[in-house]
């Protein structure tokens, strides 16, 4: 799978695609490209796919949040935007904020997971003492 630039729409495999329905609906608020061929899932077209997805848990994801943070390092990076932040990974975020292995400033937006819908989960601000995560907006998505 291949995501574009923005990641509004991705590219999926053949491999991938076996995995889907064959009758794939339309999907209000995404669109599937079928023409020539099917492959480019953009936005709520992407949530079948999305559902596909390996899960890492907590611990998996602290440690693939460690390995960017030291790769961004030796890049001299030490700051970053996520525009795209689900709720439960804020929640790590903010347990590994302020441990020696955060060493990126982050500004987190928070996004739903189900686009185009209200968020029924309260997300409040969050600012690190250190400056290293700011939480205090949110992704918001329109339709055309």
């Amino acid at each position: 799978m291949l995501d574009r630039v923005d990641v509004h729409c991705i590219w999926v495999s053949q491999a991938v695609l076996n995995l889907l329905p064959k009758d794939l609906p339309d999907i209000p608020g995404g669109e599937i490209v079928r023409n020539p061929g099917m492959g480019v899932f953009c936005d709520n077209a992407m949530a079948p796919v999305v559902a596909l997805w390996p899960k890492p848990d907590k611990k998996k994801k602290a440690a693939f949040l460690k390995s960017a943070m030291k790769q961004l390092n030796q890049y001299g990076l030490v700051g970053m935007h996520d525009a795209g932040v689900s709720t439960g990974n804020l929640n790590l975020f903010r347990e590994l904020a302020g441990s020696e292995d955060w060493t990126v400033r982050v500004y987190a937006m928070v996004e739903y997971y189900d686009r185009n819908a209200v968020c029924p989960d309260p997300v409040e601000r969050y600012n690190d003492p250190d400056g290293f995560l700011n939480i205090q907006s949110v992704k918001l998505f329109a339709g055309e």
